[in-house]
């Protein structure tokens, strides 16, 4: 996994937030509401030694809004031409940025929109590359994959996953999924099953999600919004609410006493593993979220036929990643925090 100097503007853009001082007498500070601006809302602070306040951006010594600057790497990496992102930007936003900014731009992020470098060898159009459905499954779930990301690093390695995320879109058992009778694995209590997380905070899930966090409006939206983003920028994410389901017979040593169902936030696949993530808006605060990734790994493997051990999941949110792990497997990883301590 790369990682960014923290000398580069990229880097301090996406550094973990210090904690805020105050501009005048240097004194601890705490938020004070947001107000609204041209670029968007911008985060308020108030000291609590002097009473000054102050603000600060989200994305600092930037002559754009975040939103455009995301929008215009996002519309690139989704077929868009250079000119034609440049059309885009200044039909939406009203703003006419130079071609060489749009270029600046992709060369800044690249590290962490890691895709920009496979957008450059092929054409595509969001239409070509994205496959999507729209499930009611007592809630509305917007089930998507990329279909070019997903032929170049899953027909070889991982042929099974692929063919199980197209029979899925068609051929989805939406019974089970409506039913008030099956539980969720988000509700799922393991108490056999020992697990350990590794809290890895550079982890460029955590960098993206901080990138995507900006284009959500509203709370509601964040969890689309850090989907989205991820499928179309990310190399390694290749699907977003993916369905998954666990009948009691195909797992007895879980005891569950009924079918368990999900959706996988995302689907990546790193080197030779598939990986599993969930975002968690304070996952430093989870208590379930590792029986939950558990499950959803069990189903995947039952589902596909892929072995467990070639398969991670993880949580996270935009200041840290928790990766889990069975906890006979705890020497395999360093960094490890007991459960209770988190």
């Amino acid at each position: 996994m790369q990682t960014i100097s923290e000398t580069t503007s990229l880097g301090k853009l996406l550094a973990k937030a210090p904690e805020v001082r105050c501009k005048k007498c240097d004194g601890k500070t705490v938020k004070a509401g947001a107000r609204k601006t041209a670029r968007g809302p911008v985060q308020k602070y108030q000291c609590l030694r002097c009473g000054a306040l102050f603000s600060s951006s989200p994305m600092p010594h930037r002559s754009y809004p975040p939103a455009v600057i995301l929008n215009a790497i996002t519309e690139y990496d989704l077929g868009k031409t250079i000119a034609g992102t440049k059309a885009y930007l200044l039909q939406r936003f009203k703003k006419d940025v130079p071609q060489s900014t749009l270029h600046a731009w992709l060369s800044q992020f690249k590290n962490v929109c890691t895709f920009v470098a496979y957008r450059k060898k092929y054409s595509l159009t969001e239409e070509e590359a994205i496959i999507s459905r729209t499930f009611d499954h007592r809630q509305e779930y917007k089930f998507a994959f990329h279909r070019l990301k997903m032929n170049l690093f899953c027909k070889a390695k991982f042929p099974e996953a692929r063919k199980y995320l197209w029979d899925i879109a068609d051929h989805c058992p939406h019974h089970l999924f409506v039913s008030e009778e099956n539980g969720r694995c988000s509700d799922a209590k393991l108490a056999g099953v020992k697990l350990a997380v590794v809290r890895q905070p550079d982890n460029n899930a955590v960098l993206l999600a901080r990138l995507g966090l900006m284009l959500a409006k509203r709370a509601t939206e964040r969890h689309q919004a850090i989907q989205r983003f991820m499928l179309v920028n990310d190399t390694a994410t290749i699907a977003v609410e993916v369905p998954i389901y666990l009948y009691p017979h195909e797992a007895p040593d879980l005891g569950l006493t009924r079918p368990v169902t999900g959706h996988i936030d995302l689907l990546q696949v790193r080197y030779d593993h598939l990986c599993i993530l969930d975002y968690k808006p304070d996952a430093k605060h989870e208590t379930n979220a590792q029986y939950q990734t558990y499950l959803y790994a069990r189903a995947l493997s039952v589902r596909t036929g892929i072995p467990l051990n070639k398969i991670q999941w993880a949580y996270f949110d935009d200041k840290d990643y928790y990766a889990v792990n069975l906890a006979e497997d705890a020497s395999r990883a360093d960094g490890r925090v007991p459960l209770d301590a988190l």
